[in-house]
């Protein structure tokens, strides 16, 4: 009899943890899930500030979108609205805002000067930052998984800082005199400091890095022609070279994404798809 109620016990035991797992794993995946539709912001944000920056650069005062345009931006909305669906009630207003500054940006983005498009752009991709973190930091918390949690803050401010060189590096694209004779040189710093951040990156994930990014982001900015060349040409030959940056900056953050993925053995981002591109800009 004992036996019996021994084997029930540990059945319902089994059965219990067998279930509470599969709750968890089920409730991480939506996280991730959620996490690869905010990259997916993020790419798309990315996307709109470039064509942006060729229509104010072009002068073109055309309000028409480009179908691209159009369809991202309808995506993006739906994105938006699942997204706030999904979150837990603490995340919903900060989902909120963050659609109420992506409504404002399309609304008021044809009015933008220059500098105030890449502000209020970058000030949205690092609203979409923090929201990652805060997603990746609470899954993980609830999942006790506190190597992977140490393992992800050692990365975190280091893609953080290596996206403010990236801000910097643009501003002094726009604002330093480029007369001046350290105009290449603190270009030049910026991109060192980047190449710093993403070897940190690369040391810290556990995945195996794409080394070429880093040592090609210098031999391509040496490649750029300082002198004898039109300034406007120059401005956004280095702004194309900026979107490279980005780029390849992204790309390293998703392997800490795919480390934590791996190791919570979910579905993580896909690395490959986040390039963009950027042919049709071409024509505006």
């Amino acid at each position: 009899m004992w036996l019996i109620i021994a084997i029930v016990i540990s059945l319902l035991t089994i059965g219990y943890i067998t279930w509470k797992t599969k709750k968890n794993n089920t409730q991480l995946q939506l996280q991730f899930d959620q996490i690869i539709q905010l990259r997916q912001l993020i790419q798309f944000i990315r996307y709109h500030r470039r064509y942006c920056h060729q229509k104010i650069v072009s002068n073109n005062t055309n309000n028409k979108l480009h179908e691209s345009i159009q369809n991202k931006r309808y995506a993006s909305k739906q994105t938006l609205s699942i997204l706030i669906y999904q979150a837990d009630t603490n995340h919903k207003p900060m989902y909120r805002i963050l659609r109420q500054e992506i409504q404002r940006l399309f609304t008021d983005s044809p009015n933008y000067s220059l500098q105030r498009s890449q502000a209020v752009h970058g000030r949205i991709i690092r609203h979409i930052m923090y929201l990652i973190d805060d997603v990746i930091s609470a899954s993980l918390l609830t999942a006790e998984k506190d190597t992977t949690f140490e393992h992800y803050q050692s990365a975190w401010p280091v893609t953080l800082n290596a996206l403010d060189s990236l801000n910097k590096f643009r501003w002094t694209i726009e604002q330093h005199p480029l007369e001046n004779k350290s105009y290449a040189q603190e270009l030049e710093m910026h991109v060192k400091m980047i190449q710093r951040r993403l070897g940190q990156i690369s040391m810290i994930s556990h995945q195996t890095p794409p080394i070429w990014p880093i040592e090609k982001l210098m031999q391509t900015f040496q490649e750029i022609q300082f002198h004898n060349q039109d300034e406007n040409k120059l401005k956004e030959e280095l702004y194309l070279y900026s979107i490279q940056i980005s780029d390849t900056i992204f790309q390293f953050f998703d392997l800490i994404i795919n480390d934590i993925a791996d190791d919570l053995a979910i579905t993580g981002p896909n690395i490959t798809a986040c390039a963009i591109d950027f042919s049709h800009n071409k024509q505006t």
